[in-house]
């Protein structure tokens, strides 16, 4: 059980799991509709199934860059960028007070700055700004707005993490042609500045596996002992920056002595049979293939999840 989990587990004692698992049909039902908290024990319950994967899918994407020392997080919920990016600066912002006393109580020891208020006016500076998980929570008609924000406040990079659905990549499609447009390079995942080449079933999302622990398993009513977080994600930075290679954007397709593999490139959504990437995972980037027309086609199809 990794230190999160521990501490989670730690403020779900004296709690009965019959509680635990009716709040999480409560809090499921509420995420299809309002996509709020209402009582101390749905903030609970997302403490144990949800923070989790948004930790992992944190996780996975500071995997793609060098994550500078002070961030700012707009929309920080229970604090997970804490244990995402431990030794960082941070200053965490979060209108829910109650999600902020979690936060506090999860990690008491942390050298962090909490600010109880809305990020709809970003008013501090930081080397990068973070949306992890938050940008539902402006509305369509600000969204803009936010991000314009954030472009002048950060001294560098704008991060930004949404459910891997076709809502939340159309939030990334949204914020990486406005970035485009202020000037700002892509670091990932996009392996090219040119128009997105996803269109009409496909969208642009990638998966991380995590371990269950049994509370999660029990009081979710799940079997397996692991879960997969599917998520879409956007790194842009105020330095200039020429992306290279080939983003895989599905799982690989393992064949005999080959793989293919779908992929996002300059030249738009292809699929490569490749003998020298059968190690390639979904979401991995991998030089550009020159003078391999031979084994690349386009897509005629949409991709599969």
């Amino acid at each position: 059980m990794s230190p999160l989990e521990e501490a989670v587990s730690r403020l779900c004692e004296g709690v009965s799991e019959k509680d635990l698992a009716r709040a999480t049909e409560e809090l499921t039902t509420r995420y299809q509709t309002l996509k709020s908290h209402q009582t101390d024990l749905h903030r609970l319950v997302y403490l144990c199934v949800r923070m989790p994967a948004t930790y992992a899918a944190l996780c996975r994407v500071f995997q793609e860059f060098e994550v500078p020392q002070t961030v700012l997080d707009c929309g920080a919920g229970p604090g997970t960028a804490i244990w995402a990016l431990p030794g960082h600066q941070l200053t965490l912002i979060e209108k829910d007070p109650e999600f902020v006393k979690l936060g506090k109580k999860l990690s008491p020891d942390a050298a962090v700055t909490w600010k109880t208020e809305s990020f709809l006016e970003i008013k501090d500076r930081a080397e990068m700004i973070l949306f992890s998980y938050s940008l539902n929570e402006v509305p369509p008609s600000k969204l803009s707005q936010v991000i314009c924000q954030a472009y002048h406040q950060t001294e560098n990079l704008i991060t930004v993490i949404e459910p891997g659905t076709p809502e939340g990549f159309e939030r990334i499609r949204k914020v990486r042609t406005q970035l485009l447009d202020l000037g700002m390079s892509l670091l990932a995942p996009c392996p090219h500045h040119n128009t997105c080449p996803m269109e009409g079933d496909n969208w642009c999302h990638f998966s991380v596996r995590l371990p269950r622990t049994s509370l999660h398993r029990r009081i979710k009513k799940g079997s397996l002992g692991f879960e997969d977080e599917k998520f879409s994600y956007l790194v842009a930075s105020k330095k200039p920056f020429s992306p290279e290679g080939m983003r895989v954007v599905r799982h690989p397709l393992k064949r005999k002595g080959h793989v293919i593999l779908d992929l996002c490139t300059k030249e738009g959504l292809i699929q490569l049979a490749s003998t020298k990437h059968k190690k390639a995972k979904w979401g991995d980037l991998i030089p550009f293939v020159k003078n391999a027309n031979s084994i690349i086609e386009p897509r005629k199809e949409s991709l599969p999840d």
